[in-house]
């Protein structure tokens, strides 16, 4: 903890002498080389997950959220999952034992934890991520294979990174929060030599945990260089790295007596403390062939190494009180290479216009994994004991290689059917290759092959300039890679089918927009067990999720920004042969609502005071399939805001769950509390 106090007042010091290291110019500093993004006061205008470029956002049939930079330092985001909290249809899904990985449940479907960064695949399984270099949080609902290949057919997260400046810019924070938790944060970028450029986002941070043993520390740097070679070639190179000491705590067992203990109750030991490093590097080469085709080629390759140490519950004895658990001591790594290859331009074809993107996609992803069994003594969940150490006689439980490999090949057209119309066609076919091996014995225990075509279509109606109604149908797939049939095949693709409609509109002369959406997917060949030998698997189940959506961003009156979002969601089980249709999804609230809101005076001796207040709404959730009795509780959590500038100086402090209310979000096998009631103070230089 010194050293990282002592590292804070080091980031204070450098602010002082700012002035000395950059040009006393006050020049934007939010000027991008490679990109612009138009954003401004919550509100985006334009999108790079829905096309692969630049697109106006009332252009596309396509329902897209976008969470901004200025809002994530708003609400002072600690890990990027939070920002789902501000796209309807979205839930926050619990990382892996605690670390800044996240998953989401969208439109009602698990998306798990696939997620993107610049367009790029990353299987944040294992992926250590970190919210200092986000410029902005996207959010494509719906399915979104006819670009990015095999996801779910409820949508999919990207995240978009901050970029080189072309004026020399500084930003310096440093951060302390409830229960000892202290950060430190520099963003420092601008003009190396002649037509390079760079960026450098550094953090450390080290904090206890409102879980009861628990902490953690770790670091973040990510440097980016972009080279101008020349008017028409850039060639950007970024690094991010992150390492990461905590103590595994996977939460709460599912089992209704989990919400009788505070949430400060933790169920592993505090000698269960893992270390993980993620390193990702990736370049991007844009070749300007003209002023309206463009040529990119992105290669990225991510790796992660774990020393993890999982002391962790497996089940609640019938007394109700007496937790199971168990040892794993384990080494996991994985690692992830992609390929794209694009051109992207405009052009026109008699009266129609086009914007078209085509590309080839290739990735291979491969993780191993090694987990070493003990025993471990029960644990009482309502009086717990620590200090409990791994039996004897442990073994190699199991040790498995998975891989995959992928090759996709895409194309889109969004075309300009004269002033008012616009239509979006796409399609896509990939080949997914599943291999695993048991490192124990060195056998092959799976080896598959997956093909699927993901088309796409979508018109758009502009009667005016700040209206558009549009239709849109898309499909998506989704490789199956555990279990078989009786018969020894493996098992089908998932596919996701959804019909949308919806309408976008800005008012009062542009500063606010709306999109109001309704759709509905299906989701085929869910895989169930067989009813004739439950050790095997067929593929009888559907799914299916219906939903309308309302979000809106912008600044109705001078001073005031805000970004809303309420939705609703009726997924459920369609078609089974073990679970009851009907049931709900696990994760999927029927009614969510969020609210943000800053106001920033306009006049008088406090002029600039900035205040925000956020409001979340979270109906109640079912928790597994099939459904049990207990569910995870509804939640109404007020956030707060207050903020001033002084000169170059910036003081900002936070208060989240205002009310102390009791929160929990789903992981994949347990349930996980939110932070109580909690405060976070920022002082920040910026030039």
């Amino acid at each position: 903890m010194g050293v990282l106090k002592r590292g804070l007042a080091g980031v204070l010091l450098l602010s002082s002498l700012a002035n000395e290291a950059l040009a006393a110019d006050d020049a934007s500093l939010d000027a991008v080389v490679v990109t612009g993004r138009n954003i401004e006061n919550y509100q985006a205008v334009d999108t790079l997950t829905g096309f692969k470029t630049d697109v106006e956002l009332r252009d596309l049939p396509l329902s897209i959220s976008v969470v901004s930079q200025e809002l994530i330092q708003d609400r002072s985001l600690n890990q990027l999952g939070e920002a789902l909290d501000n796209v309807s249809g979205a839930q926050r899904k619990a990382g892996y034992g605690g670390v800044q990985n996240f998953g989401a449940y969208l439109r009602g479907f698990d998306a798990s934890f696939l997620t993107l960064r610049n367009g790029v695949r990353d299987f944040g399984f294992y992926t250590l991520r970190d919210t200092a270099n986000v410029e902005r949080f996207e959010v494509l609902k719906g399915p979104g294979s006819v670009l990015y290949g095999a996801v779910s057919p409820g949508g999919i997260t990207n995240t978009i990174t901050k970029k080189p400046t072309a004026e020399p810019m500084l930003r310096v924070q440093a951060i302390a929060g409830s229960r000892d938790r202290y950060r430190g944060e520099i963003d420092v970028g601008g003009p190396i030599a002649g037509s390079l450029y760079g960026r450098l986002n550094l953090a450390a941070d080290d904090a206890d945990s409102f879980r009861d043993r628990t902490g953690s520390d770790g670091y973040f740097l990510a440097p980016v260089l972009t080279w101008k070679a020349t008017d028409d070639v850039d060639w950007t190179v970024e690094v991010e790295h992150r390492r990461s000491d905590y103590t595994w705590d996977l939460g709460l067992p599912r089992h209704p007596n989990s919400f009788k203990v505070p949430i400060s109750r933790f169920l592993g030991e505090p000698d269960g403390v893992n270390s993980v490093t993620s390193t990702y590097a990736a370049s991007t080469l844009e070749w300007r062939l003209s002023e309206a085709w463009k040529l990119r080629q992105v290669t990225g390759y991510a790796w992660t190494d774990g020393d993890y140490h999982l002391r962790t519950f497996s089940g609640v004895a019938p007394n109700g009180r007496t937790v199971n658990r168990v040892a794993y001591d384990n080494w996991e790594k994985s690692h992830t290479f992609v390929a794209q290859n694009e051109v992207v331009g405009a052009f026109e074809t008699g009266p129609l216009g086009h914007r078209f993107a085509a590309g080839v996609e290739y990735y291979d992803t491969e993780q191993s994994y090694s987990f070493f069994f003990s025993s471990l003594a029960a644990i009482d969940l309502f009086a717990p004991v620590y200090g409990a150490r791994p039996g004897p006689g442990g073994f190699v439980l199991f040790a498995d290689e998975v891989s995959s490999r992928a090759t996709g090949v895409y194309a889109q057209d969004l075309v300009s059917l004269g002033d008012r119309w616009k239509l979006l066609v796409g399609a896509r076919y990939d080949r997914v290759r599943n291999k695993s091996v048991n490192l124990l014995t060195g056998a092959l225990s799976r080896k598959s092959s997956d093909e699927g075509f993901s088309p796409q279509v979508g018109l758009v109606y502009q009667p005016d300039a700040a209206t558009s109604l549009y239709a849109s149908y898309g499909e998506s797939f989704l490789s199956i890679t555990s279990g078989r049939k009786a018969n020894g095949e493996y098992l089908d693709p998932e596919e996701g089918r959804q019909l949308e409609v919806g309408v976008k509109r800005t008012w009062l002369g542009g500063r606010l927009s709306t999109t109001l959406a309704a759709y509905q997917i299906t989701k085929k060949n869910v895989s169930t067990p067989d009813p004739a030998n439950p050790v095997f698997r067929v593929q009888t189940g559907e799914q299916e999720s219906k939903g309308v959506e309302l979000d809106v961003a912008g600044s109705p009156a001078p001073g005031w920004d805000v970004i809303l979002g309420v939705s609703y969601i009726d997924a459920r089980v369609s078609r089974d042969n073990t679970f009851r249709v009907g049931s709900q999804l696990p994760g999927a609230p029927m009614h969510s609502a969020s609210l943000w809101n800053k106001y920033t005076l306009q006049g008088g001796p406090l002029e600039g005071l900035e205040l925000g207040l956020g409001v979340y709404y979270v109906d109640d959730r079912a928790i597994a399939l099939p459904n049990p009795a207990f569910r995870l509780p509804n939640y109404v959590r007020f956030d707060a805001m207050a903020a001033y500038d002084v000169g170059r100086w910036r003081v900002q402090l936070n208060l989240k769950n205002l009310g102390d209310k009791r929160i929990y979000d789903l992981s994949s096998t347990a349930i996980f509390p939110q932070e109580p009631r909690s405060a976070t103070l920022r002082i920040a230089y910026a030039y």
